[in-house]
Parts: structure tokens; sequence; C-alpha cells
């Protein structure tokens, strides 16, 4: 097993991981598909493996499905900006000895399962918007393309709790997280994410706004929270870095810097032709996690308010997914999605989609005042 790849060389092995070298006689029909290699195929595995290296250092790859592809690509890219080395430079994933590992299905799995509806009138009488299966929750918990998951448990047919899957080993996501910094936030103790670290670190977060309904498309209203006055710092203490973001519209990709290093990458849908997210350098207003969602077809397809909406609860399957950032421009924000296999691959309403799990990610990096550049 090899334990380095060459950057570069993601599209190539995605190439051979979608159609196998095969030596036999030339089949009639021209549209047979065939089968990909299973996830323990050398190459697959390799492909998992540098793919939950990006994905554990803060450059996400996309879904996990050990083909690779764009999103690998940028992210291995970006990987190499940050280290110094050239793009294309030779990535060392010997600390990902195992890709894949066992997840025993809990309560807190199941808890986020529940009725779904693709109506937002029906929807709006839900106390919830949760996963619709145990599938979807899971591919989400662990960052990974919801048929590669399937793939990867060939002999479940329908998984229940107290089962063992087999999952890509990353660094989880889990509702009862977000749940944890929602009610931290609340109290005024939440604490920023470093990026060396998944753990908790010293710069806190200033208090959330008052509790509100968020709408994806031009009425939004962001209440930007009350930054209380700093501390005197102690003499010896080490300022807060300084970190922003750049949105490359044309890439589809969100740019995370720190201290004018590049820190990160997440892959996002900005926006689309009618509704493009504006070029210019504009600023992170709020941050509000778990919020409802204001549902009117009239403001999604036209820009217009109109007075048939729906008022839809929060959950991970909630058209803004888990979390608002909402910017200084009138209806636009980052924000999570119930789609996350789309991302980068559909256009929205004028704002930024990111998968759920790395949406909760740069929440915790970003605050009120934090700078967003879209190119």
């Amino acid at each position: 097993m090899f334990s380095t790849l060459p950057c570069r060389s993601f599209v190539f092995l995605a190439i051979l991981s979608a159609v196998p070298m095969v030596f036999a006689e030339p089949v009639e029909a021209p549209a047979a598909k065939i089968a990909k290699p299973s996830p323990d195929a050398p190459e697959r595995i390799q492909m998992t493996r540098v793919q939950i290296f990006l994905d554990r250092s803060g450059f996400r790859p996309g879904k996990i499905d050990g083909l690779g592809g764009e999103f690998t690509q940028k992210a291995a890219d970006r990987w190499c900006d940050s280290q110094g080395v050239a793009r294309g430079s030779f990535l060392d994933v010997a600390s990902i000895a195992e890709p894949y590992r066992t997840h025993t299905i809990g309560e807190e799995d199941a808890k986020w399962v529940g009725p779904t509806s693709s109506k937002p009138s029906e929807q709006s009488r839900l106390k919830a918007l949760l996963y619709g299966s145990l599938w979807e929750a899971l591919a989400e918990r662990f960052h990974c393309d919801l048929n590669f998951l399937k793939e990867l448990n060939p002999e479940v047919s329908e998984p229940a709790v107290g089962m063992v899957l087999r999952v890509p080993d990353v660094e989880e996501f889990r509702m009862d997280d977000v749940k944890a910094l929602q009610k931290a936030r609340a109290n005024g103790t939440a604490q920023a994410l470093p990026v060396s670290t998944p753990a908790l670190a010293e710069a806190p977060l200033p208090p959330p706004p008052s509790p509100q309904i968020v709408n994806e498309a031009a009425f939004f209203t962001s209440g930007s929270p009350t930054t209380p006055e700093p501390a005197e710092p102690a003499p010896t203490a080490t300022p807060a870095p300084s970190r922003r973001l750049v949105l490359l519209r044309d890439e589809r990709l969100i740019e995370f810097y720190e201290n004018d290093r590049i820190a990160g990458c997440f892959p996002c849908t900005p926006g689309s032709a009618k509704f493009p997210v504006p070029l210019g350098t504009w600023r992170v207003t709020s941050n509000i996690l778990m919020p409802n969602f204001r549902w009117d077809k009239s403001v999604l397809e036209t820009g217009v308010r109109s007075n048939n909406a729906y008022n839809l609860p929060p959950g991970p399957n909630s058209p803004v997914g888990i979390v608002w950032m909402g910017i200084n421009r009138p209806s636009l924000g980052m924000h999570g999605t119930n789609s996350p296999d789309r991302i980068g691959r559909n256009e929205s309403s004028g704002c930024i989609r990111l998968a759920n799990w790395d949406a909760f990610r740069l929440c915790q990096l970003v605050k009120s005042g934090t700078a967003l550049e879209v190119r």
C-alpha cells in the first residue's frame, strides 16, 4: 500500500476507480455499464485515505466516496498551497492507516430520523425537519456519499439501532454537537474553533442574535449581535488570529485564510445565473444555529416577497440546513443544505450552500465581522 500520492494523480485515479481495466472480448452493447471497484479495491482504498486526510486537515473534498474528482483535486491543491509546496507534490497519507472503522448505530442516530415531506405546506406542520432515514443520517454523520455507505455495508438492507456498520474514519458530524453549541452560544460560553485541532479553544464568540426566521433570498434581515467590549488582555496574551474568507464563484469553492495563509477550503453552491452572489467584499453579520426558515416561492423565483409563505421548523433537512451565516447584503448568507450530494452541482436562489458537516465547521471558524471576499 502506498503511503504517498501526488496531488495531480487524483483525476487519473478517479477514472481508474470508475472504469477498471478489463481484458475481455468486446461487448456488443455500447452502453453497457462497467462496475466500479468495491470499497476494498486497492485504488479505492487509497483514494478514500486521501479524501479522509484532506477532510481531517480542513481542506474538504466534498462527499467521501473513494472515487476522487473535482473537489478532491481542488482540496489537494490548496493543501499543497498551505504547506508551501508546489501543487502536484506528493501528499503523505501514512497517518490514515485504515480508512474504515465500525460504528454501532445508537439512539443518538435514531432520534434525528422522523417524518418528512417535500411539500412546504406539510413541512410547516412538522415539529422539526429531520432525516428521512438512518441511511441519510449516517451518511451525513460520516461525510460520505449515501451509495458509498451502502457499498460498505452490502449485507444491510435497512439499518437499525444496535447494528454495526462500516464507515469512513472521519471526525463525525453529530447533530447533538450542533445542539450543544447552540446552547453554549445562548449561555455565552461558546468558543471559536482553532484550525489545528477539532477541540474547542480560547477565543470566545460573541453571543448570538435573538431567535429569528431566516429567508434564503430577498427579504432576510439579520440582526448583528452586539459584541461586548473586550477585556484588557494580559501582557502575555496571544492575539486572536485574523481570519477571512474568499469565495471563488467559478470554482464553487470557499477558501479560508488565517493570518493571510490559506488554512482550509469548502465546496459550495454559490447562487445561480439568475441570482449570482455579488462580487465584492462583504462581512459576516449573523451566525445562527438551527434556524427557522421562511419559505416563499415568490421570493425564491423572483426575489419579490409575497404573503403566501410557510414558516418551516429547524432541522438537518431544512432548506438552509443547520446554520445560517448572514452577510451584510440583504437576502444573502452562507448556510447548510438538505441535499449535500448536489453541492457544487446545482444552483441556489442567491445564497451560498454547503454540506451540513462543512457548514458546521465553518460556522465555528468565523464570527460577526469576518470578511467574505467574492471573486
